[in-house]
């Protein structure tokens, strides 16, 4: 017995898994053979094969795709995440430079408010105290 007729007809529906691109192909392919084995014409097979091939092909490439531009993506959101949080730290600590800067000036005008009341109050004669002639 040839290998061919041991391969079930392509009529026997009924235990054919067709759940895959692959598995379809794979069963066009034993119904060409089948039809070259007996002589019949083929060119609808050879056609609907290349396009099955093709699909499957393309579904390869479009994934391949896919994940790519995905991965891409991922990595341009973290390129901006990374960046916002850098401009985030700067403008944090430039604000809390500008607070130290502030509260500094502050205590030093306070400082030399109080140094300058110190002056005056030595060079001014008491106001409590009246000359009594």
């Amino acid at each position: 017995m040839s290998e061919l007729q041991q391969i079930k007809l392509w009529d026997d529906w009924d235990d054919i898994n067709l759940s895959t691109p692959e598995r379809r192909i794979e069963r066009l392919e034993i119904l060409l053979c089948q039809k070259v084995h007996k002589g019949e014409d083929i060119s609808e097979c050879l056609q609907v094969l290349e396009y099955l091939k093709n699909c499957t092909t393309h579904q390869k490439l479009e994934s391949v795709f896919f994940r790519r531009v995905h991965s891409k993506i991922t990595f341009n959101s973290w390129q901006i995440i990374g960046q916002a949080t850098l401009i985030s730290l700067i403008a944090i600590s430039c604000c809390f430079a500008m607070y130290k800067i502030a509260t500094s000036s502050i205590s030093n005008n306070s400082l030399s408010e109080l140094s300058l009341d110190k002056q005056l109050s030595k060079n001014t004669p008491p106001h409590g105290k009246k000359h009594h002639k």
